[in-house]
């Protein structure tokens, strides 16, 4: 099975919409071409910054054909193509498909399974249908907070043998257990790590990343990936930047809205969010601020450092 090059970055952009709920094209392609001029390697579009559940296939096309207008077919775009019902999750993969898709990225169905009671059968089936109906490249996306199925190693080694998966973004948050992902696949895949996890991960054989806070920072962003010429001290000041904005992005509100607020600030169209998010609070929003001036995303004033 393939692998993406080493040391890669993914950007998984949000998706903009309009005060009345409508998706707005123009604005998600200026957003696309911001992240490529700002070095990102390839794209996760309609992912959960991309809030996917508020999508309709129609829409993930859409998503979907701009990306690729954009890129023009030399970085690897990866579009969400998961639901509740296998026939739902299908017409999102054929709608990313027609749109001239270069791979899916699909989680095991949400919400009906546990971590405790989710079968083999069950997730294994779920990506060998969706694979069959819609062979492409595919990320497999372990999300346990978000669907409450842990994918554990085996059941991921049963996925590969009826799937083509190329890499994996695994959100898991126990080191040891993203430890030994890195250790027994990273041979046969990318495992894509980030948060406080990215150096050990990728000091391990880990592929490379999916960048939602180092992407914020420009032209800065890939700097990570020279952490073994830094010293202790600059090591450490990048870890307490991924930590301190991450906690920012990930629980000012319910995940993407203070990412999507962050970019507003920095002066890209992020939009609107639509049902069932709700906006930050104004303390959420000033702490939000804060942060993100402290680390240089935003300038003294609260306006974007137009250099990055």
């Amino acid at each position: 099975m393939a692998k993406l090059p080493p040391r890669i970055r993914i950007s998984a952009p949000v998706t903009p919409f309009s005060k009345k709920g409508e998706f707005m094209p123009d604005a998600f392609a200026e957003i696309v071409r911001w992240h490529i001029n700002h070095g990102t390697r390839g794209f996760l579009v309609a992912g959960d910054n991309g809030e996917h559940w508020a999508l309709s296939p129609e829409e993930i096309g859409q998503i979907t054909a701009i990306t690729m207008r954009e890129t023009r077919g030399e970085l690897p775009v990866y579009v969400g193509a998961w639901a509740i019902r296998e026939r739902e999750a299908i017409q999102r993969a054929e709608a990313a498909a027609k749109a001239g898709a270069y791979g899916l990225c699909v989680k095991p169905q949400p919400y009906v399974h546990t971590w405790a009671e989710a079968s083999r059968a069950d997730i294994v089936g779920r990506y060998e249908a969706i694979t069959r109906a819609v062979p492409l490249p595919m990320m497999v996306y372990n999300s346990p907070n978000r669907t409450g199925v842990n994918i554990s190693h085996d059941v991921l080694r049963a996925i590969c043998d009826v799937a083509d998966v190329e890499c994996l973004k695994d959100t898991n948050g126990d080191a040891n257990f993203l430890m030994q992902r890195v250790l027994q696949f990273n041979e046969r895949l990318s495992v894509l790590v980030g948060g406080a996890f990215f150096y050990t991960g990728m000091l391990l054989g880990a592929g490379g990343t999916i960048a939602t806070v180092n992407d914020l920072f420009g032209h800065d962003a890939d700097r990570m990936f020279e952490f073994e010429k830094m010293s202790v001290d600059e090591r450490r000041e990048l870890l307490i930047r991924e930590l301190e904005v991450g906690r920012a992005i990930n629980y000012l509100g319910s995940i993407p809205t203070a990412y999507k607020t962050a970019w507003n600030m920095m002066g890209l169209p992020a939009g609107h969010l639509r049902d069932p998010l709700r906006p930050l609070t104004p303390e959420q929003d000033g702490e939000l601020r804060q942060v993100l001036i402290k680390w240089g995303a935003l300038d003294g004033q609260g306006e974007r450092r137009e250099a990055r």
